[in-house]
């Protein structure tokens, strides 16, 4: 046995990757073939399954627009001048070339199958649970591999990525071709959509594309009617456990796009593109289906939560801008939205962790749930910061939230180490997101933040830091880049703690008025103590530019970042430049 597949080995049996006896592959995919919501032939790219749930109201019947009128194949996942004009003839299957057949990474030799077997496996059992995406009773090596050479090439790239890093870059590559492949050729299916996604979660740095592919994504399965998916009920069809699963395959995958969708829009502020219909919102009825699985739990949880946020987070951030509106004018909304993340921690954390305590489900959802509540709670101090007549203290407890989310986030990276090694690029930008805001507040409220609460940062930033850097040889560079990051933020923190001392070690400034309120007076519960007393206008410290981190020149306190793509900027390192994998021959 070579090296390599001794390393492979040795991981596959540290996470659990099962051995399922190889089997041969005889059947290719035929991706020209639209997978329009049904079970889909490989070798003939004939329907032979159960179509999903859409709905077919009488307006759609009665429809005298385009979409009503012309060949309903030409505007069902095959949109060409060929099929609107050819609504009485037999679509002609186009042959597919020598080098279209030519695909599957192991007939091409990039993988021997016993290995390819074992990554495989590797990524279900490990990977897998992370992002909700495949189902593993359905998704099994010998069914992905008839299905797809894209998906099993993309899970093979990203299970090579983070278990056997000399595999990784002729997989990846490969994939990448495969893509362009698809692109060039229009096919759709949902295993190219999930192939899709797949290679987004653990991109590489300089990766600029995810959003574009997401909706690129979104776009194939509007094309397959996707979005007309309706809530399924058990009694509506006779169906096969495979053709059930298969359904769920396209529902779950929809779900998956939902959340990256309204994630990405929340983070960048762009528009989103999926509607919140009554599918959507029939989300806990799915998860609790007969063949729900267990990472069917941790996407439910996800769908809630952008349910409850992705209306208001808009309509907050808008009169946030607005210099004329108090805080008072949105505080209700904000203490409303806070309570219901609160309570959804609590619900989808029980479910999860009833399921098995070894999951990385509870830390996601923890994870998720304080980033959302740093968000929240940084609206309404965008309008302190942009005011000159706004007072802190009367303001303490939002400033106090804030902070402590910030802190949670850093600190759950501490507890639960276990799981940051695998984790996708989504959660190393939050956490960036974090100590950027620590940073940030530390200095702009200095005489508000003090003492043990500064230390309390630097702290929680250098112990997420250590974690990070201990993670050798995990999924891809990020964790490096992230560890550097941190170190490099914890060491700005600490020399501007140690510039705020000499002054005060020097005697008093000459300031007159009283000792303004700090962070540090204020009880558990977090108001104010009730011996503290006297009040301080807000005034930005005059070190503020000192700080050698580019996102503190914004005047707000928004998401840092345009996007999560900005890797390389953001951590200011060329990933070229690290190198932590072993070399084997």
């Amino acid at each position: 046995m070579s090296k390599s597949q001794d390393e492979m080995s040795s991981y596959g049996t540290r996470y659990g990757a099962s051995s399922r006896p190889q089997a041969r592959h005889k059947s290719h995919e035929n991706e020209e073939s639209p997978y329009h919501l049904t079970t889909v032939d490989s070798k003939s790219g004939e329907s032979s399954g159960s179509r999903a749930h859409i709905s077919e109201t009488e307006d759609d019947t009665n429809n005298l627009q385009p979409s009503g009128l012309l060949n309903h194949q030409a505007l069902e996942g095959k949109f060409s001048l060929g099929n609107i004009l050819s609504a009485d003839q037999e679509p002609v299957q186009r042959q597919r070339s020598r080098n279209e057949s030519l695909e599957d990474p192991i007939e091409l030799g990039l993988i021997t199958p016993s290995l390819a077997k074992s990554l495989f496996d590797s990524f279900i059992t490990v990977l897998n649970p992370y992002i909700s995406q495949l189902d593993p009773y359905l998704h099994t090596f010998t069914y992905v591999r008839s299905k797809s050479t894209f998906l099993l090439s993309s899970v093979l790239a990203m299970s090579a990525k983070a278990f056997n890093h000399v595999l990784y870059a002729k997989l990846y590559d490969h994939s990448q071709d495969l893509f362009a492949n698809v692109f060039r050729r229009g096919s759709k299916s949902i295993e190219i959509v999930q192939a899709i996604l797949i290679l987004t979660y653990w991109k590489e740095p300089q990766d600029t594309r995810v959003w574009t592919s997401v909706g690129y994504a979104i776009r194939i399965c509007m094309d397959l009617g996707w979005h007309k998916l309706t809530p399924y009920s058990p009694t509506a069809v006779a169906e096969s456990e495979m053709q059930k699963r298969e359904r769920r395959n396209v529902e779950r995958t929809w779900y998956v796009l939902f959340v990256y969708d309204r994630s990405i829009s929340l983070q960048t502020g762009r528009p989103w593109m999926i509607d919140c219909t009554e599918f959507i919102e029939s989300i806990e009825d799915w998860c609790n289906g007969p063949l729900a699985i267990d990472n069917d739990q941790l996407l439910g949880a996800f769908t809630t939560l952008r349910l409850v946020t992705s209306a208001s987070f808009p309509l907050l951030a808008a009169k946030a801008r607005q210099r004329s509106i108090s805080l008072s004018e949105t505080a209700s909304l904000v203490g409303l939205l806070d309570g219901r993340i609160e309570r959804w921690e609590r619900k989808w954390t029980a479910k999860v962790t009833a399921q098995t305590e070894k999951s990385c489900h509870e830390f996601l959802i923890r994870f998720y749930g304080a980033h959302l509540r740093l968000q929240l709670h940084t609206l309404p101090l965008h309008g302190i910061l942009v005011s000159d007549k706004s007072y802190i203290n009367h303001h303490i407890d939002t400033v106090w939230v804030a902070y402590s989310s910030a802190l949670n986030m850093l600190q759950l990276i501490s507890r639960f180490s276990e799981h940051v090694c695998f984790a996708q690029d989504s959660i190393h930008v939050m956490t960036a997101y974090s100590a950027a805001f620590l940073v940030k507040i530390t200095v702009v409220f200095s005489d508000f933040i003090s003492g043990q609460l500064e230390s309390t940062c630097t702290e929680a930033i250098q112990q997420a830091a250590q974690v990070f850097s201990n993670q050798s040889g995990c999924i891809s560079s990020s964790c490096t880049l992230q560890a550097s990051f941190l170190e490099r933020v914890a060491m700005k923190l600490t020399e501007n703690q140690t510039r705020h001392k000499k002054p005060q070690e020097g005697g008093p400034t000459g300031l007159a008025g009283p000792v303004p309120q700090t962070i540090d007076q204020l009880d558990i519960n977090g108001g104010p103590s009730a011996d503290s007393e006297g009040s301080s206008s807000f005034q930005r410290p005059p070190d503020l530019a000192t700080l050698d981190i580019s996102f503190l020149a914004q005047e707000n306190l928004d998401f840092p970042f345009e996007c999560d793509d900005m890797w390389a900027e953001m951590f200011r390192m060329n990933t070229q430049d690290v190198s932590f994998f072993p070399q084997t021959d």
